[in-house]
């Protein structure tokens, strides 16, 4: 019968950016070399960093380097052990199983 498409949230994501750099290369087009006033070589740049942020972040994202593989580590920044009690038992809790002998953690 008919195909049915799945919009996963890395295609979301994917499509976000489309549009968001869309609208920035429309701004940057259209609307800054309109303006009559010497602040537009000031926004014409402000847009341009915008859009080079957009297409680092998209390229980032892409090549898996966006630093989404560090949640729930050390590396976290979100991650402290103290402000979370469950947190910190679990700490307690991989530290001793490190302990045991014949232990074949990873960790």
């Amino acid at each position: 019968m008919g195909r049915t498409l799945e919009l996963t949230g890395t295609w979301l994501s994917y499509l976000l950016y489309a549009f968001q750099l869309t609208a920035l290369a429309l701004v940057l087009a259209f609307v800054v070399p309109a303006l009559d006033y010497p602040v537009n070589i000031f926004l014409g740049g402000l847009f341009a960093v915008v859009m080079l942020a957009s297409v680092v972040a998209l390229w980032r994202r892409a090549a898996g380097r966006d630093g989404g593989n560090q949640l729930g580590t050390a590396d976290d920044i979100t991650y402290d052990p103290f402000a979370d009690p469950g947190q910190a038992a679990r700490d307690r809790w991989e530290k001793a199983v490190r302990r045991l002998p014949g232990s074949d953690d990873e960790k």
